[in-house]
């Protein structure tokens, strides 16, 4: 049986939620004795189109998974965090160093990481601290900077 891109699409996306999957052969060949009518270069556009990996699962064992969205942080979520979870702000070189109150380290830099800022290349984060490295002195001066002015 023949099925429309979505339809086919939404099938592979409930095998791969149900089934351990470890190859695109496998799929095709479970998708074909489901009676589906389905080629290695098409299980190939799709799994690619819905963003599927192979990696390995809670056991170990290495298999199809659909990668989860991360969700796009806003700058006012950003702007928001600095104001209720930060204590402090200060800079060296190119790296930023937050002060947050107990517990929100790592959510505070969660935030920041999500928002997919310039000025960020990665953070690192503890229960109460996080460290910004950013790609040069001046993004690190403008981040921080800024973080500063939303800190008031």
């Amino acid at each position: 049986m023949a099925l429309k891109k979505q339809e086919r699409q939404a099938l592979i996306l409930d095998v791969l939620a149900h089934e351990v999957i470890d190859s695109q052969e496998d799929l095709m060949k479970y998708l074909q004795n489901g009676g589906y009518d389905v080629t290695q270069a098409t299980i190939s556009r799709d799994i690619k189109e819905l963003r599927v990996v192979r990696r390995a699962d809670k056991t170990g064992k290495s298999r199809y998974q659909v990668i989860q969205e991360v969700p796009v942080v806003e700058q006012s979520d950003v702007q928001s965090g600095i104001e209720n979870m930060a204590q402090s702000i200060t800079r060296v070189e190119f790296i930023t160093s937050i002060s947050t109150t107990p517990g929100n380290g790592n959510r505070l830099a969660a935030l920041i990481d999500n928002a997919n800022l310039a000025e960020v290349v990665s953070t690192v984060a503890g229960h109460d601290t996080i460290h910004i490295l950013s790609p040069s002195v001046a993004a690190a001066i403008s981040l921080a900077d800024q973080f500063r002015n939303w800190l008031g």
